[in-house]
């Protein structure tokens, strides 16, 4: 029994526009992630906060446990960083809070969702220092490296 042909118009319409979004709808998206990135940093430091309320430090902290307790708050807030982005992008394939808000993904170059390998490309890009300024160049640095694009949602 011959198995019947795929209708041209369907495939059509299954099409992914690989067009990119404008800068105004990246830029939004940037902002609400940074919001909702503030918002896991307020959680995080009261936690931390109430965890050494605990142990009632003193005043008169020595210079050391100052700079291990700056070098942790460093850790925190990068594992914070990498972690909601990695988890965001490639656990929901191109999606963070920003993007889900503005109807936005990231995909790859081809059209197919990403994965966590580029979703960790895309966030340790995101580490360079000037890395948003890529963005007046046409197509920001984590896009670049990690060959993906932000586009439209497709319905």
């Amino acid at each position: 029994m011959e198995q019947p042909t795929q209708d041209l118009l369907q495939e059509y319409e299954n099409e992914i526009n690989l067009v990119p979004v404008l800068p105004g709808i990246r830029f939004l998206n940037c902002l609400i992630d940074a919001i909702v990135f503030y918002i896991l940093m307020i959680g995080v430091a009261a936690l931390w906060g109430m965890s050494l309320a605990t142990r009632s430090l003193s005043v008169y902290e020595t210079q050391e446990e100052i700079n291990s307790f700056t070098g942790m708050l460093y850790l925190i807030t990068f594992s914070v960083m990498l972690g909601y982005y990695i988890l965001f992008e490639g656990g929901t394939k191109g999606r963070t809070l920003g993007k889900l808000i503005t109807g936005t993904v990231v995909v790859k170059e081809d059209g197919s969702p990403i994965g966590f390998r580029e979703a960790l490309i895309r966030t340790l890009c995101r580490l360079i220092p000037f890395e948003p300024f890529s963005t007046f160049s046409g197509k920001p640095w984590h896009d670049r490296f990690s060959k993906t694009w932000v586009i439209k949602k497709p319905r």
